[in-house]
Protein backbone atom coordinates (compact mmCIF):
# COMPACT_ATOMS: atom_id res chain seq x y z
CA UNK A 1 0.00 0.00 0.00
CA UNK A 2 1.20 3.43 -1.05
CA UNK A 3 2.02 6.29 1.34
CA UNK A 4 -0.30 8.58 -0.75
CA UNK A 5 -3.16 5.37 -0.05
CA UNK A 6 -2.28 5.19 3.71
CA UNK A 7 -2.61 8.78 4.08
CA UNK A 8 -5.69 9.22 2.31
CA UNK A 9 -7.44 6.68 4.57
CA UNK A 10 -6.04 7.94 7.79
CA UNK A 11 -7.35 11.57 6.51
CA UNK A 12 -10.67 10.00 5.74
CA UNK A 13 -11.01 7.98 9.05
CA UNK A 14 -10.38 11.29 11.11
CA UNK A 15 -13.20 12.95 8.95
CA UNK A 16 -15.33 10.22 9.36
CA UNK A 17 -14.87 10.09 13.68
CA UNK A 18 -15.08 13.97 13.61
CA UNK A 19 -18.21 13.69 11.69
CA UNK A 20 -20.33 11.66 14.04
CA UNK A 21 -18.79 13.30 17.28
CA UNK A 22 -19.91 16.58 16.27
CA UNK A 23 -23.41 16.39 16.84
CA UNK A 24 -23.03 14.66 20.36
CA UNK A 25 -20.41 17.39 22.11
CA UNK A 26 -21.84 20.50 20.51
CA UNK A 27 -24.97 19.40 22.58
CA UNK A 28 -22.63 19.06 26.26
CA UNK A 29 -21.28 22.11 24.79
CA UNK A 30 -24.97 23.74 24.39
CA UNK A 31 -26.01 22.34 27.57
CA UNK A 32 -23.19 23.66 29.42
CA UNK A 33 -24.19 27.44 28.17
CA UNK A 34 -28.24 26.85 29.08
CA UNK A 35 -26.67 25.44 32.53
CA UNK A 36 -25.04 28.96 33.31
CA UNK A 37 -27.79 31.26 31.76
CA UNK A 38 -30.65 29.51 33.81
CA UNK A 39 -31.39 30.55 37.42
CA UNK A 40 -31.11 28.24 40.25
CA UNK A 41 -33.26 25.35 39.97
CA UNK A 42 -34.30 25.40 36.68
CA UNK A 43 -31.16 23.07 34.86
CA UNK A 44 -33.05 19.45 35.23
CA UNK A 45 -33.33 19.56 31.49
CA UNK A 46 -29.92 20.51 30.51
CA UNK A 47 -27.99 18.28 33.38
CA UNK A 48 -30.63 15.37 31.33
CA UNK A 49 -29.29 16.49 27.87
CA UNK A 50 -25.62 16.76 28.80
CA UNK A 51 -25.71 13.11 30.58
CA UNK A 52 -27.37 11.99 27.73
CA UNK A 53 -25.01 13.30 25.34
CA UNK A 54 -22.14 12.32 27.16
CA UNK A 55 -22.88 8.98 27.02
CA UNK A 56 -23.16 9.01 23.75
CA UNK A 57 -19.73 10.91 22.95
CA UNK A 58 -18.29 7.98 24.82
CA UNK A 59 -19.98 5.45 23.76
CA UNK A 60 -19.06 6.46 19.82
CA UNK A 61 -15.22 6.23 21.53
CA UNK A 62 -15.38 3.03 22.46
CA UNK A 63 -16.71 1.92 18.76
CA UNK A 64 -14.04 3.76 16.98
CA UNK A 65 -11.25 2.92 19.51
CA UNK A 66 -12.10 -1.05 18.87
CA UNK A 67 -13.28 -0.83 15.28
CA UNK A 68 -10.94 1.61 13.48
CA UNK A 69 -7.92 1.98 16.08
CA UNK A 70 -5.63 -0.13 17.77
CA UNK A 71 -7.92 -1.28 20.64
CA UNK A 72 -5.84 -2.55 22.95
CA UNK A 73 -2.38 -4.25 22.44
CA UNK A 74 -3.92 -8.00 22.47
CA UNK A 75 -4.56 -10.20 19.68
CA UNK A 76 -8.31 -10.50 20.46
CA UNK A 77 -11.36 -8.79 21.52
CA UNK A 78 -14.14 -9.86 23.95
CA UNK A 79 -17.28 -11.07 22.01
CA UNK A 80 -19.62 -9.46 24.61
CA UNK A 81 -17.88 -6.25 24.24
CA UNK A 82 -18.44 -5.83 20.40
CA UNK A 83 -22.05 -7.21 20.98
CA UNK A 84 -22.45 -4.12 23.73
CA UNK A 85 -20.85 -1.60 21.08
CA UNK A 86 -22.74 -2.22 18.36
CA UNK A 87 -26.20 -2.41 20.29
CA UNK A 88 -25.15 0.69 21.44
CA UNK A 89 -24.54 2.33 18.19
CA UNK A 90 -27.65 0.60 16.94
CA UNK A 91 -30.04 2.02 19.27
CA UNK A 92 -28.99 5.71 18.52
CA UNK A 93 -30.25 5.04 14.91
CA UNK A 94 -33.72 3.10 15.72
CA UNK A 95 -32.35 -0.16 15.14
CA UNK A 96 -32.51 -3.34 16.38
CA UNK A 97 -29.70 -5.94 16.50
CA UNK A 98 -30.57 -9.88 16.46
CA UNK A 99 -28.55 -12.33 17.18
CA UNK A 100 -29.51 -15.76 16.26
CA UNK A 101 -27.62 -18.33 18.03
CA UNK A 102 -26.61 -19.89 21.34
CA UNK A 103 -26.00 -17.14 23.99
CA UNK A 104 -23.08 -19.57 25.54
CA UNK A 105 -20.80 -17.63 22.87
CA UNK A 106 -21.18 -14.36 24.77
CA UNK A 107 -18.08 -14.78 26.75
CA UNK A 108 -15.88 -16.04 23.72
CA UNK A 109 -12.75 -14.01 22.34
CA UNK A 110 -12.39 -14.00 19.20
CA UNK A 111 -9.01 -12.63 17.03
CA UNK A 112 -8.85 -9.12 16.37
CA UNK A 113 -9.01 -8.80 12.46
CA UNK A 114 -12.71 -10.32 12.80
CA UNK A 115 -13.50 -8.50 15.62
CA UNK A 116 -12.80 -5.48 13.62
CA UNK A 117 -15.21 -6.68 10.17
CA UNK A 118 -18.00 -7.83 12.26
CA UNK A 119 -18.05 -3.89 13.61
CA UNK A 120 -17.71 -2.17 10.75
CA UNK A 121 -19.97 -4.74 9.37
CA UNK A 122 -22.86 -3.98 11.43
CA UNK A 123 -21.73 -0.35 11.71
CA UNK A 124 -22.02 -0.52 7.59
CA UNK A 125 -25.91 -2.36 8.20
CA UNK A 126 -27.22 -0.02 10.28
CA UNK A 127 -25.94 2.68 7.76
CA UNK A 128 -28.30 1.24 5.36
CA UNK A 129 -31.53 1.96 7.28
CA UNK A 130 -31.94 5.68 7.48
CA UNK A 131 -35.74 4.83 9.10
CA UNK A 132 -34.74 2.27 11.42
CA UNK A 133 -34.89 -1.23 11.17
CA UNK A 134 -33.57 -4.76 12.02
CA UNK A 135 -30.25 -6.23 11.60
CA UNK A 136 -29.73 -9.86 12.12
CA UNK A 137 -26.66 -11.51 13.06
CA UNK A 138 -25.75 -15.15 13.19
CA UNK A 139 -23.61 -15.43 15.86
CA UNK A 140 -21.58 -18.41 14.18
CA UNK A 141 -20.26 -15.99 12.30
CA UNK A 142 -17.16 -15.68 15.25
CA UNK A 143 -16.35 -19.09 14.01
CA UNK A 144 -15.78 -17.81 10.46
CA UNK A 145 -17.98 -20.59 9.24
CA UNK A 146 -17.46 -21.02 5.28
CA UNK A 147 -20.71 -18.95 4.55
CA UNK A 148 -22.14 -16.60 6.32
CA UNK A 149 -24.93 -13.91 6.11
CA UNK A 150 -25.52 -10.76 7.68
CA UNK A 151 -29.32 -9.36 7.06
CA UNK A 152 -30.85 -6.24 6.84
CA UNK A 153 -34.70 -5.15 6.94
CA UNK A 154 -36.45 -1.84 6.87
CA UNK A 155 -38.59 0.40 5.40
CA UNK A 156 -36.31 2.27 2.50
CA UNK A 157 -33.18 0.14 3.17
CA UNK A 158 -30.56 1.21 1.02
CA UNK A 159 -26.75 0.61 0.26
CA UNK A 160 -25.95 3.62 -1.90
CA UNK A 161 -23.56 3.21 -4.89
CA UNK A 162 -20.93 5.33 -3.66
CA UNK A 163 -21.07 2.73 -0.45
CA UNK A 164 -21.24 0.13 -2.49
CA UNK A 165 -18.39 1.09 -4.39
CA UNK A 166 -16.06 0.83 -1.04
CA UNK A 167 -16.35 -3.06 -0.78
CA UNK A 168 -13.94 -4.01 -2.43
CA UNK A 169 -9.96 -4.61 -1.28
CA UNK A 170 -8.78 -3.04 -3.90
CA UNK A 171 -10.10 0.16 -4.94
CA UNK A 172 -7.65 3.17 -6.20
CA UNK A 173 -7.37 6.46 -4.23
CA UNK A 174 -9.33 8.22 -5.88
CA UNK A 175 -12.13 6.06 -5.45
CA UNK A 176 -12.37 6.52 -1.79
CA UNK A 177 -14.12 8.81 0.24
CA UNK A 178 -15.89 9.50 3.90
CA UNK A 179 -18.71 7.56 2.50
CA UNK A 180 -17.68 4.72 1.58
CA UNK A 181 -14.04 4.56 4.15
CA UNK A 182 -15.92 2.06 6.08
CA UNK A 183 -17.19 -0.43 3.18
CA UNK A 184 -13.69 -0.63 2.56
CA UNK A 185 -12.37 -1.37 5.72
CA UNK A 186 -14.81 -4.25 6.24
CA UNK A 187 -13.69 -5.66 2.94
CA UNK A 188 -9.88 -4.95 3.73
CA UNK A 189 -10.35 -6.73 7.04
CA UNK A 190 -12.48 -9.85 4.72
CA UNK A 191 -9.85 -9.83 2.50
CA UNK A 192 -7.17 -10.42 5.25
CA UNK A 193 -9.30 -13.16 6.41
CA UNK A 194 -9.14 -15.00 2.75
CA UNK A 195 -13.02 -13.92 2.83
CA UNK A 196 -14.92 -11.30 0.13
CA UNK A 197 -18.19 -9.81 0.59
CA UNK A 198 -21.46 -10.29 -1.65
CA UNK A 199 -24.14 -7.82 -1.17
CA UNK A 200 -27.57 -8.76 -2.60
CA UNK A 201 -30.70 -6.85 -2.82
CA UNK A 202 -33.75 -9.43 -2.08
CA UNK A 203 -36.24 -6.06 -2.10
CA UNK A 204 -36.62 -2.70 -1.16
CA UNK A 205 -36.36 -3.55 2.42
CA UNK A 206 -34.35 -5.95 2.76
CA UNK A 207 -30.59 -6.84 1.61
CA UNK A 208 -28.43 -9.67 2.66
CA UNK A 209 -23.98 -9.49 3.04
CA UNK A 210 -22.72 -12.32 2.30
CA UNK A 211 -18.86 -13.27 3.94
CA UNK A 212 -17.97 -16.30 1.72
Amino acid sequence: MSNEFQLRIAELMCSRVCHDLISPIGAISNGVEFLNERAEGGSGNSAELIGKCSKQALDKLSFYRAAFGVGGQEGTLQWAEIRAMLENCAVERHVKIIWNGDDGEIGKKIPKVLGKLLLNLVYLAIECLPRGGVVSVDETIINLPKTVELRIEGPKCILTDDVRSGLQPDLSVGVLSARNIVAYLAASFAASLGRSLEVTDQSTEKIVIRIS
